[in-house]
This record gives structure tokens, C-alpha cells and sequence, in this order.
């Protein structure tokens, strides 16, 4: 067994019991993206790249309450494949690239941590995206669309975290339509335009058919 072999294991592993929008279907589309990437940025460390790629929401603080053990476990396991220097570096790229930690001020990340970065970003766009999206609302049981809940910004990580009455369809407002502006490489952004315009035309019509289906007042 190859040690990407091993690594894609340990995270499955991790993520086999999700149903939020980060399960291990998300961590393989990221991994698949990522090799996408990869073919137009041949300067890139392949096997660092695709082992943070399936390492990079294993002690996400989404998805585990306890972030120090998590991370210790995950350090436990790369010790058996990795040294010391790549294993910092994975830590880094994986510290730095969330969307969260990078609010206040943008992070300055590696290649290889911009593609992981990419690759993530694009698994949140498009239609998979939509889906994921949906996913994570009905798991944490927030209101789909509410006109009456208007989309805010963000001035830190905790406040992003801790807006938890904001509705599934803000969102896309909040984070989602923003992503595009941010990815790094070229390849990226030639994907990432047309995932842009598919949540764009989804928030639309659901608004749209909102209206349209919205009984006037008296009625």
C-alpha cells in the first residue's frame, strides 16, 4: 500500500459517519480537483499536495470538538509515513487556508498550499457545492431562506463561526460568491467561473419561484 493509500484510509476513516457536506466524498472531489490543478503547476510537490488535500478537514474545528487531540492523532499517524519537515508543512498549509482564517488578513501560502487551498475552494461552488450547502443547513437545522434575514459580513473567525441564525441561502452571499475572486491559480479560475455562474443562477430562480409563489398580502 502506497502511503497516499494509507493517508486516503486514515481520513475515510475520519469521515465515513459525516452527513454535513464534509464527508469523504468531499475529501475525494478535493483530491480529484487538486490532480487537476496539479497537470498546469508542475513545480508543485504531487504527493504533499494530494496528502494534505485528504488530511486538510481531519481536525477541522467544524467537525470535531476536541481540535488539540484530533491533531495529535493525526501527527501520531504521519510520523509512520513522513518527517518532521513535511509534516509541518502540511500542518501549515492546513492551519493557514480555510476561508475563516483568512477573513481578517489574507494568508500567505506555498504553492502547494495554494492549490489545496483551489481545490477545496472549488468543492464549495458549482452544483456540488449547492448540494453541500444544503447538506450542512439541514444537518444544523437552519432556515433555508428568510427575505426578512439579510446577508452580513464578517470581521473575524470567531463571528463567522458563531452567526449560527443566519439562513442556508445567505451563505452563498457570505462566503460562497466570494470564492471566486479569491482562488490563486489560473486553472482554478477557469473552473471556478463557470461554478460561479451555476450558484449564481440557482440563488436567483429560488428567489424568483419565491415570489412567484408567495400568496399576496390579504390573501
Amino acid at each position: 500500500m502506497t502511503p497516499l493509500q494509507k493517508i486516503a484510509n486514515f481520513a475515510k476513516d475520519i469521515h465515513a459517519q459525516n452527513n454535513d457536506g464534509h464527508g469523504f466524498d468531499h475529501i475525494e472531489r478535493v483530491v480529484a480537483l487538486a490532480e487537476k490543478i496539479l497537470l498546469t503547476e508542475p513545480s508543485a510537490n504531487r504527493e504533499l499536495v494530494l496528502a494534505t488535500c485528504y488530511l486538510h478537514d481531519t481536525y477541522d474545528d467544524k467537525l470535531t470538538t476536541d481540535v488539540p487531540t484530533q491533531k495529535a492523532k493525526v501527527t501520531t499517524f504521519l510520523s509512520q509515513i513522513f518527517t518532521d519537515e513535511t509534516i509541518s508543512e502540511i500542518f501549515d498549509i492546513i492551519d493557514k487556508m480555510s476561508y475563516s482564517n483568512n477573513i481578517i488578513k489574507k494568508n500567505n501560502l506555498s504553492l502547494n498550499g495554494k492549490i489545496v487551498q483551489d481545490a477545496d475552494r472549488l468543492d464549495a461552488m458549482g452544483a456540488w457545492g449547492i448540494v453541500r450547502t444544503l447538506e450542512y443547513g439541514w444537518a444544523h437545522n437552519r432556515e433555508f431562506y428568510n427575505p426578512q434575514l439579510k446577508p452580513t459580513s464578517y470581521a473575524s473567525k470567531t463571528a463567522y463561526h458563531k452567526n449560527s441564525k443566519s439562513t442556508t441561502l445567505n451563505h452563498f452571499y457570505e462566503k460562497l460568491f466570494l470564492l471566486e475572486d479569491l482562488l490563486n491559480t489560473a486553472e482554478a479560475r477557469r473552473i471556478g467561473s463557470t461554478r460561479s455562474k451555476i450558484m449564481h443562477d440557482f440563488v436567483h430562480e429560488i428567489k424568483r419561484e419565491y415570489q412567484e409563489n408567495t400568496l399576496p398580502h390579504g390573501n
